[in-house]
Formats: structure tokens, C-alpha cells, sequence
């Protein structure tokens, strides 16, 4: 196993490809991020909160929801 399998894996609820490579930048060593498309989250995500944080929610539930992850 090499030391990237054992780090923890993060996903991010985003489909941003380069948001994801930008946070696995900063998180380097501490945990290993992945967008929600490379953990296997296709759906599209209806954001009907009225803030930025309830629509981060939303989409943070959802993706846990469908990946266990």
C-alpha cells in the first residue's frame, strides 16, 4: 500500500476538477481530495438553499448520501 492509499480521502461536493486540485495542493500529505465526479457523484444537485452555506450542505448531504463517503 503506498503512503496515498492510507491517507484519508476527502471528497469534495463539487464537480470543479481544478477546485479538487487546488484543495489536494493545500491538504498534500494530510488527506487525499477528490471531486465529487471521481468518487463516482454524476447527479446534478438542485442548490435551493438561500445562502452559499445551505446550497454547500446541500450538496455535501447528497453526495454523502449516494457514496457513503
Amino acid at each position: 500500500m503506498t503512503d496515498k492509499e492510507q491517507l484519508p480521502l476527502l471528497v469534495l461536493a463539487s464537480g470543479n476538477a481544478h477546485k479538487a486540485e487546488e484543495l489536494g495542493s493545500m491538504l498534500k500529505g494530510v488527506c487525499r481530495v477528490v471531486s465529487m465526479r471521481e468518487a463516482g457523484f454524476t447527479d446534478d444537485i438542485d442548490e435551493t438553499g438561500a445562502t452559499f452555506e445551505e446550497n454547500a450542505v446541500i450538496k455535501a448531504e447528497a453526495v454523502l448520501r449516494a457514496t457513503g463517503l
